[in-house]
């Protein structure tokens, strides 16, 4: 093997908390395997021992390992990732999530990684002691990706991190996927819908920052005025029992389906006449991003970086968090006017080409990898090469 700088591929280790279905693994998934292999070469580690996603990349032959990390009293799996790095010896330590942030940039700065790039994917998330965590590592950091101006914004303010290590990565999706699937009819027989059936779509976890239990009960208060509605939830999370409760007691248990976790998004979203995202807090939002590329009106709060991809009756219908009549409001509007409906798709699917494309994202994933690829040493580089987030 030749030892020419010229051709030498780009080393770099990817650092996540858990290979759990997540926004994270899944940016992972869409963006390596597009990166040119004849630059980068790229291993996946995650400290946890959840791998529900291992074989995915596996599959796609990206090198995966497992620090083996169960629970909170292993130590030692700090003294595995430095074994590890040691022996990759990345250029670049990219790392997700709170634990990846924290662990590998103390861990990498001690095992001589030239280059460690965190993420901070989420809004108003991080506890108190994730918020110091960060504030304490920021100095070891060469760049933090964030995927909004929004988001870049809010770590400054929340996490101190400063603002010329900020890189501005929109996200990105396989627009392909989300065009032309057959399964409509098929999906709303699974949920026992009628075609002349409006049917309201929540995607994402059941934990209160998605905000379900408001999505609910504006589904509630809308349906008292057009009982040709129906409500149907794909996701899992610590608060299905509660949400499945709450419907036992508004009396709406034959109008709401709950879906469990899907693996066949595109055709869930195919079968939905609009999506509902009733979140609190939001970094920029993968299944609004989705829903758009499918073609579906998006109802969702104005929080996070929501308003940077939802605009307001143009590619969605916009209203403030946990504003339940509100939020009723708009699926009465949309359910009652399929011309809307059909303007705000056809519009939302146009901006997602333009803006979200895997092309697009794997660009601006490259940009950044190559100007950090070749540091000897810890430095910073010119703001000349930041993206704004002003």
């Amino acid at each position: 093997m030749t030892s020419s700088t010229n051709i030498r591929r780009i080393k770099i280790v990817h650092l996540v908390t858990s290979l759990e279905v997540g926004g994270a693994q899944h940016n992972m998934l869409l963006g390596l395997p597009r990166l040119d292999p004849a630059k980068y070469e790229h291993i996946l580690v995650s400290i946890m021992d959840r791998m529900q996603m291992e074989s995915q990349f596996r599959q796609l032959g990206i090198e995966v390992h497992s620090l083996g990390l169960s629970k909170k009293t292993d130590i030692a799996v700090a003294l595995r990732l430095r074994s590890l790095l040691r022996r990759i010896r990345p250029d670049i330590l990219h790392t997700y999530l709170i634990h990846g942030n924290v662990l590998g940039r103390i861990v990498g700065r001690l095992a001589g990684i030239p280059a460690i790039i965190g993420s901070e994917l989420t809004i108003g998330q991080a506890g108190t002691i994730g918020k110091l965590a960060t504030k304490l590592t920021n100095p070891l950091t060469n760049a933090v990706e964030v995927n909004s101006k929004t988001g870049g914004k809010a770590i400054t303010k929340n996490l101190g991190v400063p603002t010329d290590k900020i890189e501005v990565i929109l996200p990105g999706l396989d627009l392909d996927a989300f065009t032309g699937t057959t399964n409509r009819t098929r999906i709303r027989h699974e949920i026992g819908v009628s075609e002349n059936q409006h049917l309201v779509l929540f995607v994402g976890r059941l934990r209160p920052v998605k905000g379900p239990e408001y999505g609910i009960k504006a589904f509630t208060k809308a349906l008292s005025e057009n009982s040709n509605l129906h409500l149907a939830l794909a996701g899992e999370g610590e608060q299905r029992a509660y949400l499945q409760t709450l419907t036992a007691d508004l009396g709406i248990q034959s109008n709401i389906t709950f879906l469990g976790a899907r693996k066949d998004l595109p055709d869930v979203l195919s079968a939905a006449d609009s999506i509902l995202m009733p979140s609190l807090t939001e970094g920029f939002p993968r299944v609004a991003n989705e829903a758009m590329a499918a073609s579906k009106p998006v109802i969702a709060t104005r929080v996070g970086g929501v308003p940077e991809a939802i605009i307001h009756d143009e590619t969605g219908l916009l209203v403030e968090s946990k504003n339940i009549e509100a939020m009723a409001d708009a699926i009465l509007r949309l359910s009652s006017d399929t011309d809307l409906q059909e303007r705000l798709g056809r519009t939302a699917r146009q901006h997602a080409e333009e803006h979200y494309s895997a092309a697009s994202y794997v660009a601006r994933l490259d940009n950044m990898y190559s100007r950090w690829a070749n540091l000897k040493a810890p430095s910073q580089p010119t703001t000349a090469t930041r993206s704004s987030i002003k």
